[in-house]
C-alpha cells in the first residue's frame, strides 16, 4: 500500500474519533514503517502549529496503525503499543 493511501485511511480513521478541535497527523517524516504497517502520529492542529504542550491532546493517544495488506486501522494507546503490534503480526500471520 502506497503510504498516501495509509496517510488517507489513517486521518479519516481519526477524524471519527475527535470532534470539535481539528486533529491533524504529523508530516510524512515521522511516520513509521514496520514493513507490513505504517504508524501515524497526530495531534491538534494547534499544536502542530504552536507545538506547545498545552495546544495538544491529552496524554494517552497513541498512533494511529495501517496495516499495508489489508487495510485494516485502529488506534494504538500511549504505552505498551510494541506488544500490541506483535500479537497482531501472529494472529495475522505476518510474524
Amino acid at each position: 500500500m502506497l503510504i498516501e493511501t495509509a496517510r488517507w485511511l489513517a486521518a479519516e480513521y481519526i477524524s471519527k474519533y475527535f470532534q470539535g478541535e481539528p486533529v491533524e497527523l504529523f508530516p510524512d517524516e515521522a511516520t513509521e514503517d514496520r514493513g507490513w504497517c505504517y504508524l501515524f502520529y497526530y495531534n491538534t492542529k494547534r499544536y502542530l502549529e504552536t507545538l506547545d504542550p498545552d495546544d495538544g491532546l491529552v496524554p494517552g493517544t497513541g498512533p494511529v496503525v495501517v496495516v499495508k495488506a489489508s487495510g485494516d486501522v485502529w488506534m494504538l494507546g500511549s504505552t505498551g503499543w510494541a506488544g500490541d503490534l506483535a500479537a497482531y503480526a501472529v494472529r495475522h500471520g505476518i510474524a
